[in-house]
């Protein structure tokens, strides 16, 4: 029964991309869904169900079930879901996808970012430098300052994808940060992006970014060997 309803939710997903269930549109009832696979209410019911987890459909009471219209929050709910789920060999294309958007993240940053921002990765840095002893505290301001980046960048598509990678980056970087001095090259790297957003150098910051991702990517590679 599980399988047929993930079959269901399978074509009813790949409708609603194809755009021949546009948003805003109703659902089918129960019942004509019933019809058209042959299944129970139950089984429907459970492929609706697997829908509305991934933020594809609506309910609103005594109405019906409708094909939810587009949003950056539904982008950023599939994204943290697969960040979540996926298995420790997919988390260096996780890395990669990071190095990818962050790069550009701060290059937009360096021509965008208001005095609010900048003040807030002032602070956010030197929240680090004080009180670097716990990881827990940390990794939270690490992410932290690479989300408030995203922002900066004015990009909302990128502020959203980067906020759905934050549980799984604050995990990882909790579980797999040693005793030895990790803390003086976090630290060093977000001062050289902030010192080239500041000065407004778009391929500085670039580079400045992606630099210290790489050294992240390293690490995890140094890990898994």
């Amino acid at each position: 029964m599980q399988r047929r309803s993930v079959q269901i939710a399978g074509e009813l997903e790949q409708e609603i991309l194809d755009g021949k269930l546009p948003p805003g549109e109703r659902l089918p009832s129960e019942e004509k869904l019933c019809e058209r696979f042959g299944v129970s209410r139950t089984v429907i019911r459970e492929a609706i169900q697997q829908l509305r987890g991934r933020r594809l459909l609506r309910t609103i009471k005594g109405s019906g079930t409708y094909i939810s219209d587009p949003s950056l929050e539904s982008l950023g709910s599939a994204v943290e879901s697969y960040s979540v789920l996926a298995e420790e060999s997919d988390f260096l294309e996780l890395i990669d996808f990071r190095i990818l958007i962050e790069t550009e993240c701060a290059r937009l940053a360096a021509k965008n970012a208001g005095e609010q921002v900048i003040r807030d990765l002032r602070r956010i840095l030197d929240a680090m430098e004080k009180s670097p002893v716990s990881k827990d505290k940390f990794s939270k301001a690490d992410i932290a300052f690479h989300l408030t980046i995203a922002r900066g960048s004015g990009n909302g598509i990128y502020a959203i994808l980067l906020g759905a990678l934050e549980k799984r980056c604050i995990a990882f970087a909790q579980a797999n940060r040693g005793d030895g001095d990790w803390v003086t090259p976090v630290i060093s790297g977000h001062r050289e992006i902030l010192d080239a957003i500041e000065a407004s150098l778009p391929d500085k910051a670039a580079d400045a970014m992606r630099k210290h991702l790489l050294s992240s990517r390293r690490h995890f590679v140094d890990l898994d060997r």
